[in-house]
């Protein structure tokens, strides 16, 4: 899991997991973040992403299917200390990048 960043507010945020599979961001305690895209390294496998709570219930955002040159999507999602980001680059490495509201 990604731990959180030390950050002001307007700032943007961009995140890639260093190892190919799944990235798990979770801000600081009182930061809020827009994700605005997120992506993969990939044109062979699915990219997916939703929102975890503590109690790992999971909600999918959005599921990208394996075409040529896929890879990005472009979101509006807000995720908080509570409720954070779950991704699966299919394999490959994902990441995602995001505004600091709060």
């Amino acid at each position: 899991m990604c731990e959180g960043l030390v950050l002001a507010v307007g700032d943007i945020v961009a995140v890639q997991a260093t190892v190919a599979g799944a990235l798990v961001y979770q801000p600081s305690a009182g930061v809020e973040l827009i994700v605005t895209a997120i992506f993969a390294y990939n044109s062979v496998a699915h990219t997916s992403a939703g929102l975890i709570d503590a109690s790992a219930n999971q909600s999918f955002l959005a599921v990208q299917p394996a075409e040529a040159g896929s890879g990005h999507m472009n979101i509006k999602v807000g995720i908080t200390n509570s409720v954070w980001l779950a991704m699966d680059g299919g394999g490959y490495k994902c990441g995602f990048s995001a505004v600091q509201t709060k």
